[in-house]
């Protein structure tokens, strides 16, 4: 991908955008047969995120073009730990920007921030029967850590080591 990559902190004007990229994920995903978020995404979710200043847009050439969640701790899927991570959440490209790399740089990006708060590890969760979303994941040398269990949703949990 040669275009221009910014990758921001949202704010209350990217509400929106957010909630649209995650939804037409949902939509894409659900075509497949994986149910990994709702569609439409539950923009009060988006929204707690934003306001705490955990949701990042990644734009392209001045257009939203993906967007993720990087948090500090992460209790509800990896319990007490810590603070040796960032965790990686709700990370979804526009299938406009699909198939170009986009994931892997913004993972690469998220690494970067995780580097820079002394952070030693990259974690990240997908559903455990989104085998296609593993195979990526392991691709870009994460590694299973073991199985979250929360609600009906079985999470494979990633985890890589921050390379500096």
């Amino acid at each position: 991908m040669n275009a221009q990559l910014d990758v921001r902190r949202a704010g209350p004007d990217d509400l929106d955008a957010v909630v649209e990229i995650l939804s037409e994920a949902a939509r894409w995903l659900l075509e497949r047969g994986i149910r990994q978020w709702p569609d439409p995404f539950p923009r009060d979710r988006v929204a707690a995120l934003l306001d705490r200043g955990e949701f990042y847009v990644a734009r392209v050439d001045g257009k939203p073009a993906a967007t993720f969640a990087l948090l500090s701790s992460d209790p509800a899927f990896w319990g007490e730990q810590p603070p040796d991570a960032a965790y990686v959440h709700a990370l979804a490209v526009r299938r406009a920007y699909g198939g170009r790399g986009l994931g892997e740089r913004l993972l690469e990006w998220a690494e970067a921030q995780a580097a820079a708060d002394g952070r030693t590890y990259l974690r990240l969760d997908c559903m455990s029967d989104n085998e296609a979303l593993r195979a990526y994941y392991e691709r870009l040398g994460f590694e299973p850590r073991g199985e979250a269990q929360l609600d009906d949703f079985t999470a494979t949990l990633f985890e890589r080591r921050i390379r500096a």
